[in-house]
């Protein structure tokens, strides 16, 4: 009977430790673009990340813990930001991807995160800037006479 009641606790353990975590959703999400401004809700806490990638130029922000269970969505924007996109990163992260024109760029260390409770977030942009020419544009001089 011992034996019988380690195998079924043993056995249960297992069957418990064998369930995946349920990861949070991301519930929704509104960009506004008259205030550069991104609102996103959860339903389970978060902390979000965010970095600037480069080729296309984009501000990413990873909800670590958060799934995003359906195919990838893309909002078009207009102005200085090209689209809006969500969707799943890696196993349990949502990444929500900024991409801008071409020619522009943000400075990421403006970046402000607002959380107005662990799952009502809202995220001000800088207001993106026309990025500096790398290569001068030279004209070509004529040789001086001899």
């Amino acid at each position: 009977m011992v034996r019988f009641r380690f195998l079924l606790f043993s056995a249960f353990s297992f069957c418990l430790l064998a369930v995946p975590a349920n990861a949070g959703q991301l519930a929704a999400w509104k960009f506004d673009a008259s205030k550069n401004r991104l609102d996103f809700k959860t339903d389970a806490a978060v902390q979000p990340k965010a970095q600037m990638l480069l080729n296309p130029t984009r501000l990413v922000i990873d909800l670590p813990g958060i799934s995003f269970p359906k195919s990838t969505a893309t909002q078009k924007l207009f102005g200085n930001f090209r689209s809006l996109r969500v969707g799943q990163f890696e196993n349990n992260t949502t990444r929500l991807s900024l991409e801008l024109q071409p020619g522009y760029t943000l400075n990421p260390k403006r970046v402000q995160f607002t959380g107005e409770n662990p799952v009502d977030w809202f995220v001000t942009i800088p207001a993106p800037e026309r990025t500096p020419s790398t290569l001068p544009t030279l004209s070509p001089r004529p040789n001086p006479p001899r």
